[in-house]
């Protein structure tokens, strides 16, 4: 199972674009759990500070590679892919 979590912040004008590649990744690939975090709830900040993001959109791939920015298709593919392989 591949686990991405997105750290969003509702200020944030590129997260909504990055949660929409994340969700249509997500069901395209059912051995993909997304889920999408505020960085202005507790749990996203512990995330934040736990991987030392300071800017959002954030993506985290099995509590282990971070990305920042908004992905396309093929790049966050690519990403996962790495996981797939391990």
């Amino acid at each position: 199972m591949i686990r991405i979590k997105l750290l969003t912040s509702p200020t944030c004008p590129y997260c909504p674009m990055a949660a929409d590649v994340v969700r249509r990744f997500a069901e395209k690939n059912k051995d993909v759990l997304a889920m999408e975090i505020s960085v202005t709830t507790e749990e996203g900040m512990k995330e934040a500070v736990k991987f030392g993001i300071r800017g959002v959109p954030a993506i985290i791939i099995n509590d282990r590679a971070v990305m920042l920015g908004v992905p396309d298709m093929e790049e966050l593919k690519r990403m996962v892919e790495r996981f797939r392989e391990n």
